[in-house]
């Protein structure tokens, strides 16, 4: 793990390097003193959460620091149809959108990976359950791990994850990297729980062809008109 941290931390500096920050314009924006952030850059701190969602805030891409891939900043066409939605309409047109996007993935990705599968079947939950439970919740049964064998994996006592899983805690960055490893949940779901349908939406988008697309967004359209009429 200690690598893979390592790895993360240097994502970290380049990305920096690439926006032509200096550590001082970097803390400066974190409301941190330019030691602290030299630290955590160094790996002689954890870069707690309330950093990575600053970052996230700032603009910065904390997905690719932990995954190692970058995101696809963009909103789909399949979400513009989707923001256009009626309410009453939103959870089953949902559960039509869910079937569409993986028929789509099927067709068009060769090696479907962890986090498209954790994806999926995150929205899977968003459309067809009333009460949503947190995203760490619903990584861990897509992942199929009970609590106990999942707080072990992250190295962390019971009582603590019962807390992380009820958002009662946050997770720092090593914390975001083992979620990351176990269940390919990836630390924007854990970030923007408001948004997570949107978020999985785009990043699914982005793995399917111009020609299936196509295809997707005429049959949400008939559907979306079947349920209207």
């Amino acid at each position: 793990m200690r690598d893979k941290y390592d790895n993360f931390l240097h994502r970290l500096n380049q990305y920096r390097l690439r926006l032509n920050m200096t550590q001082e314009e970097t803390s400066s924006e974190l409301g941190i003193t330019q030691s602290q952030f030299s630290k955590m850059e160094l790996g002689k701190i954890i870069i707690p959460y309330k950093v990575l969602a600053l970052l996230m805030e700032m603009g910065w891409d904390v997905d690719y620091f932990i995954t190692g891939k970058e995101t696809r900043q963009n909103t789909s066409e399949l979400n513009l149809l989707m923001d256009g939605v009626e309410e009453r309409y939103r959870k089953e047109l949902l559960s039509a959108v869910v079937w569409f996007l993986e028929q789509g993935i099927n067709k068009c990705v060769l090696d479907i990976s962890f986090e498209t599968k954790c994806e999926i079947g995150i929205l899977k939950k968003r459309a067809s359950e009333e009460k949503f439970e947190s995203v760490l919740y619903e990584a861990r049964k897509i992942a199929g791990i009970a609590q106990i064998p999942m707080s072990e994996k992250l190295g962390v006592n019971i009582k603590k994850y019962r807390k992380l899983e009820k958002e009662q805690l946050c997770p720092d960055a090593e914390l975001l990297l083992r979620i990351y490893e176990e269940t390919g949940c990836k630390p924007s779901l854990l970030f923007n729980c408001i948004n997570v349908e949107s978020l999985i939406i785009n990043d699914l988008w982005n793995d399917i062809t111009p020609p299936v697309r196509k295809s997707i967004l005429s049959l949400v359209e008939q559907v979306y008109g079947f349920l209207k009429s």
